[in-house]
């Protein structure tokens, strides 16, 4: 549709959605200084608004040009969320119920990516690509107006990053474990599935509409076994959680690449499910890195780095192994890297420890 009305490319796609992930990294860095003057409430308050105006902007736009501002305001106000909401479960859960807290906060963008598709398909047909933009600006705008009514007060203050607090960030040995973990976690979780369609149609000669349909139960038993990892976490403990999840998964990932037949199915579901578990546990971890009241900076340096490598590098690593007509070895070089991440945080036995 894109294509047709703008003339938008697949290279110029690509450079957009780079535009996207840019903004992203750039207003996760950056949203401590907006934390640290107006709380993290208003924060996401203002995240939210960012996205509704930058989907409606979007939506609006004639031309290339305002599209890609659209976009901007959209990465811009997906990554201005995550400090202040992570910190925000951190401060106002108790201990005891941390893990469960995210764990059902994992369920959103969980869901959010089963349920985008049927939405797009639902509303599309009436109200074209704009009208799915213009409902979408307006739940994210009924959302700021409701998370401010009820969710921003007493929400604390954030810190505002500089060189001192990074560098100072960036010499713990738990930081480095962090962001080891997480873009193993998100390689094994977004890193697959962006390649995973393409790779089981290429390889396998599987149609898209079966592949899409593994991964959408892929995606239902995740959300199924993220109601379960509350109890899971709180009878086992967030590190051993995170180390028999990523060998788990881990085992799942490496067969991906090297199964046939029957076997596919199976583990094209289950592969992606079990890593949702280890994602609360590991939030729930970070939180005991460093000092409390720069606690959202820590989590944007160690998210953005993890992001960056997990759902950046990884799929191209993936992409390049599939290029060169070895998309198996992409999978188990990815295996095990996950396995590496394991032996590493059980070289520093403090991490995850509370």
């Amino acid at each position: 549709m894109l294509q047709k009305e703008m003339g938008v490319t697949l290279s110029l796609a690509g450079t957009l959605f780079l535009l996207l992930s840019i903004s992203y990294a750039v207003a996760m860095l950056f949203c401590g200084f907006l934390a640290a003057r107006i709380g993290h409430g208003k924060t996401i308050v203002t995240a939210l608004a960012m996205i509704a105006f930058g989907l409606l902007l979007a939506a609006l736009a004639p031309n290339v040009p305002l599209l890609a501002v659209g976009l901007f305001l959209i990465g811009a106000g997906a990554g201005t969320y995550p400090p202040s909401g992570i910190v925000m479960i951190n401060t106002k859960i108790s201990l005891q119920k941390r893990s469960t807290a995210f764990a059902y906060h994992e369920v959103g963008p969980n869901l959010a990516l089963l349920l985008a598709p049927l939405f797009v398909l639902a509303i599309e047909p009436w109200f074209g690509w704009r009208g799915v933009l213009i409902w979408m600006a307006l739940v994210c705008a009924l959302a700021s107006v409701a998370f401010l009514r009820w969710g921003a007060a007493d929400s604390g203050i954030g810190a505002a990053p500089d060189i001192s607090t990074i560098g100072t960030i960036l010499k713990l040995r738990s930081t480095l474990v962090g962001m080891v973990i997480l873009s193993a976690t998100l390689g094994g979780l977004h890193g697959v599935y962006s390649i995973l369609p393409a790779y089981l149609v290429t390889e396998h000669s599987l149609s898209p509409q079966y592949v899409n349909v593994l991964l959408m139960l892929s995606r239902i038993a995740g959300v199924l076994l993220l109601l379960k990892t509350g109890a899971i976490i709180n009878r086992i403990g967030k590190r051993k959680t995170i180390i028999w999840v990523l060998l788990f998964s881990s085992l799942f990932t490496g067969l991906v690449g090297l199964v046939k037949g029957a076997l596919i199915p199976i583990v094209v579901i289950v592969q992606p499910a079990f890593i949702a578990i280890l994602i609360p546990a590991l939030l729930s971890s970070i939180a005991e890195i460093g000092e409390i009241h720069y606690q959202n900076i820590t989590y944007a340096v160690i998210i953005i780095v993890g992001v960056g490598f997990g759902a950046g590098v990884a799929p191209a690593l993936l992409g390049f192994f599939g290029d060169m007509g070895f998309g198996w070895a992409g999978f188990v070089t990815l295996a095990g890297y996950m396995v590496l991440a394991v032996l590493f945080l059980l070289k520093t036995p403090m991490f995850g420890r509370e």
